[in-house]
């Protein structure tokens, strides 16, 4: 077997153009990129926390939310030193950025201050001696005297020193913590453990820490700076100041699959960042070897098809578990595949290996997804042992940038193929780790694992052995990376988890979907078949086709993506509407069928259908439903809705059998429902032992609030009459308690398949607390319908009454109609004169009133 040496990466000596310093200098400057985006992250969580929070803590979060910003941006001011090779250009973003970087000490004194129940005064004094010199670095960044061009060169970066106007905010912050922060929470240690969760306590300690450990590389000692790694301690006070609200945010990234769709912007972001470096980045150099064919076919192959397949199995159904396993396994496949490809190509070994630590970042993590890809094929819980496995993929993930993942290369026939060091040996044994378990998982269980299952499964081992194999050339035997032919394993994978039962239905939507990527696809297609002439020019026949399909396949699946991942749950919900519509749509024809048969027989069902909707919903709802097959929800301004509830009907109802219940229930609602239709109200519904109407829907009316009066008091009437038979009989009786209230409500149809016409509305909780204010056998009603009802009606003021989460409420009893306009000497029955003022006002008259006592 020829030999073939091992070359070792080496930084060249002397000077080199900007764009190979930052290539050279990403892993430095990676963990800063992380440390400002989770401050950007958390900022925002702090600020809606600040949004919501009372008086006392309102200042605090807003503290807390400078705070984070302030962090974060300290991790991309460090990050700017270790890319940004110019001093010039370096002096001046950090100049910009020490605007964002300033608020740091004062805000994270506060915190402390905040923390020790403001007991520790002088914390609070140093947050404004803090603040004075922040405004000193203000004017001295604003006169252009902020940093100094003078700098220190480490390896991992270049380290401006501070001017005068500088200085002295940079030793504030670390002096006030070891003076004054550490001593006061030593002596206020306990009330912080009692008010805080110990996370937070931890958490600020290692911000001023980690923030200190930037001091040697600003004084000129090669020591890595801490700030770097300031996203940790961020994490750890953002837990401990609002970790209830993390159950939110777990909702939001896994319930809600917003880490689903983080990923695929991710996704997508990789696509557009391949397609334009492709473009941009790519000179005919790169192609003066021949190892790009076929040695490249492979890993573009099982790239763009992982890439593809994960795509097709998400957008199938994104709200399975094992689709989203799957589309995570399969894009972690595409990853590691990806630092395949320009290793093929003859460009710089150094952007070789950055793309290869980038990518291994994501990859790392593939161990874990594809054990709880399995598991979840054959249906049972993770096991508790996967817990070593994400913590061997988390340390793999924090140690891909750094040199202990690849050490050099060696230059084979077929490619560049880096030799691997500590970590992608971690990444290897980490693997083989999960190979084996999910080995032994399945031979346990191999009797109860469906068809399906096993080629999951099967393709898991598959793509583990090939991945394992790869091993042997970073390790200096010629062989071709088998992990190349990801596609296989990839292809075998898409097939099983489509297979197992994880596809929703197809719909218009989705062909709509479909329509729109093919149109996206032929324009593209378009475009490449234009464009290569111009790169022909440039390239041999087989280097075109090549480059353009690098350009152009990641917009295809970016496409493709926005298709069939975006719209997807848009799609679904249309796609039922359309369902729905159809239904209605067989039905109709199915009645036209058989009126054609049995014209009169189809007549009686269309009226015994017309009537049992008007059962169920107005005739205005549900003519609009008929017409246009769905209802518009509507604002109602003047709505009277009446609530009544049996008082003691627990304790009356444990004396009753079932039957019995059932059926004195349904009397006393019968006579209700006679009453309301008298009165020109609509039934809404009961629940339980309530009974809920309205007057004024679906068509608003002058009198709603008169007509739910005069049912109240028909029902009122009837109760009592009910009482007096039981009483006589001996048999327990309900008493009933009668609330309204008059107001605007919104009014419409809930439900696809049992339709229900209902209201909401602050009116209708009002009116729910007139009836649970009142008193059994009266009538209790609001200050706004007492208002329209008070010159018919004989009432009486309560006066003020607590009503639940609505504070004090204007209450008053409805006795009675007033004798002019009763025809009954009980006060229940209208005679004709109120009839006649009814009708004027219910027309539209305006009545003037005289006092009446």
């Amino acid at each position: 077997m020829e030999s073939y040496p091992l070359i070792y990466f080496v930084k060249p000596e002397g000077i080199i153009s900007d764009w190979e310093y930052f290539w050279y200098q990403i892993p430095y400057g990676a963990p800063g990129i992380l440390t400002f985006f989770v401050g950007l992250f958390l900022s925002y969580f702090a600020f809606q926390k600040f949004r919501k929070s009372d008086d006392e803590n309102r200042f605090f979060h807003l503290n807390l939310t400078i705070s984070f910003i302030s962090f974060g941006t300290v991790g991309l001011v460090l990050t700017t030193r270790a890319w940004i090779q110019d001093v010039n250009t370096l002096v001046f973003w950090n100049d910009l950025l020490y605007f964002l970087v300033a608020p740091l000490a004062p805000t994270a004194f506060y915190m402390a201050y905040h923390m020790t129940g403001k007991q520790s005064k002088l914390l609070l004094y140093y947050s404004y001696l803090c603040w004075f010199a922040s405004f000193v670095l203000y004017f001295g960044v604003l006169i252009g005297k902020g940093f100094e061009t003078t700098v220190f060169e480490f390896t991992f970066g270049k380290y401006p020193r501070g001017s005068s106007y500088v200085r002295p905010w940079g030793i504030l912050a670390p002096l006030g913590y070891f003076l004054l922060i550490l001593p006061s929470f030593i002596k206020h240690y306990q009330y912080i453990r009692k008010h805080y969760h110990l996370t937070l306590f931890h958490g600020v300690n290692l911000l001023f820490l980690l923030t200190t450990l930037n001091a040697p590389s600003i004084l000129g000692f090669k020591v890595y700076p801490g700030g770097f790694f300031l996203f940790i301690p961020m994490l750890l006070v953002a837990y401990g100041v609002f970790r209830s609200d993390f159950f939110d945010v777990n909702e939001l990234l896994f319930q809600k699959n917003g880490m689903f769709y983080f990923l695929f912007a991710l996704l997508s972001f990789v696509l557009i960042f391949i397609s334009f470096g492709v473009s941009f980045g790519l000179s005919p150099d790169a192609y003066e070897s021949a190892k790009w064919y076929p040695w490249g076919i492979p890993p573009v192959v099982s790239v763009f098809g992982a890439v593809f397949l994960s795509i097709i199995v998400a957008g199938a159904n994104p709200s399975a578990r094992i689709n989203q396993l799957c589309a995570f396994a399969l894009i972690l496949t595409g990853f590691y595949v990806i630092q395949s490809v320009p290793l093929k190509l003859n460009i710089s070994y150094v952007v070789q290996l950055r793309i290869s630590q980038m990518t291994f970042v994501a990859f790392a993590f593939a161990p874990s997804i594809m054990v709880r890809l399995v598991f979840e094929a054959i249906g049972q819980k993770s096991p508790i042992w996967i817990q070593v496995i994400d913590f061997l993929c988390v340390t793999a993930a924090v140690l891909a940038p750094s040199p202990y993942l690849f050490v050099g290369y060696f230059d084979y026939p077929w490619s560049r193929v880096h030799h691997g060091g500590p970590a992608e040996l971690l990444v290897g044994a980490n693997g083989a780790i999960a190979l084996i378990l999910v080995l032994f998982t399945f031979i346990r269980n191999k009797g109860y694992i469906n068809f399906a299952s096993k080629w999951i499964i099967g393709s898991f081992l598959l793509s583990a052995i090939l991945l394992l194999a790869a091993l042997l050339p970073s390790h200096g035997f010629p062989i071709y990376p088998l992990a190349d032919f990801q596609f296989v394993p990839a292809f075998l994978l898409g097939y099983a988890v489509l297979r197992h039962g994880a596809l929703s239905l197809e719909g218009r939507t989705i062909q709509l979907s479909q329509r729109l990527a093919n149109l996206g696809l032929i324009t593209m297609a378009i475009a490449a078949i234009l464009y290569f002439p111009l790169i022909r020019e440039q390239y041999g026949v087989g280097e075109s086709a090549f480059h353009l399909t690098m350009i152009v396949l990641p917009l295809v699946l970016f496409n493709y993506l926005v298709v069939y991942i975006m719209s997807r749950p848009l799609a679904e919900e249309l796609d039922i509407s359309y369902f729905l519509l159809d239904l209605e749509k067989q039905k109709a024809d199915e009645e036209r069928e058989k009126a054609l048969i049995a014209q009169d027989k189809a007549e009686e069902a269309m009226e015994e259908s017309e009537k049992l909707l008007l059962n169920i919903l107005p005739y205005k709802v549900a003519q609009e439903l008929k017409l246009k097959g769905s209802v518009t929800p509507t604002r109602i301004e003047n709505v009277t809705v009446l609530f009544t509830d049996f008082k003691g009907f627990t304790k009356v109802a444990e004396g009753m059998d079932e039957q019995s219940l059932i059926e004195e229930l349904d009397a006393c609602f019968t006579q209700f429902d006679e009453i309301i239709l008298r009165n020109n109200l609509e039934k809404l519904k009961t629940i339980g032992d309530s009974y809920m109407c309205a007057g004024g829907v679906p068509v608003e009316t002058r009198t709603s609030a008169i007509d739910a009066c005069l049912a109240a008091l028909e029902i009122q009437s009837f109760m009592n009459q009910l009482k007096e038979i039981k009483t006589t009989l001996g048999l327990p009786f309900w008493e009933l308690r009668l609330g309204l209230h008059t107001g605007p409500v919104v009014a419409g149809v809930v439900g696809r398949f049992k339709f229900a016409y209902d209201i909401w509305g602050d009116t209708v909780n009002t009116a729910s607390r007139m009836e649970s204010g009142g008193e059994t056998g009266k009538i209790n009603v609001s200050k706004e319908t007492y208002d329209l009802v008070k010159y018919f009606f004989i009432t009486e003021y309560r006066g003020k009454i607590h009503g639940k989460n609505k504070g004090d409420l204007d209450m008053y009893f409805v006795h009675r109609l007033r004798p002019r306009y009763s025809q009954d000497p009980d006060g229940k029955a209208p005679n004709q004169y109120f009839r006649e003022v009814y009708s004027r006002i219910s027309n539209g008259a305006n009545i003037r009133w005289k006092n009446e006592a």
